[in-house]
């Protein structure tokens, strides 16, 4: 039998497999920046519905197209929506929690403190 390696993110909690630290493209983790979007709207449109063996997994007659982005919103325009500001200020607490954390284990120095106020 095989074994995964998955990390959790401290911040949202999603867990990712071992792979995406090595990987180099967009995929990678920690990739995000303040030119990404941090808000995403998808339409979920589906497929069509049918009677037809349902409880199988199998009840679309015809497949759906996923869940497509129609919108996105960088950091700096979801934190003036009053929509998304509320996520943006939870995001920021858990950072915050999350540093003072890593800050309590010496994985954060006061350099590294100082570096942000001088950014």
């Amino acid at each position: 039998m095989g074994k995964q390696t998955r990390i959790s993110c401290p911040i949202c909690g999603m867990s990712r497999i071992d792979s995406s630290f090595v990987r180099k493209d967009e995929g990678r983790y920690g990739s995000w920046d303040e030119d990404r979007a941090i808000i995403q709207i998808r339409d979920a449109p589906g497929g069509k519905a049918s009677n037809l063996m349902v409880g199988t997994g199998k009840y679309r007659k015809s497949r759906g197209i996923g869940f497509p982005t129609i919108d996105s919103f960088k950091l700096s325009e979801a934190k003036e929506m009053p929509e998304y500001s509320e996520y943006v200020e939870m995001i920021s607490e858990q950072l915050l929690n999350v540093l003072k954390i890593f800050y309590k284990n010496d994985l954060v120095s006061d350099e590294d403190l100082d570096s942000i106020r001088g950014a």
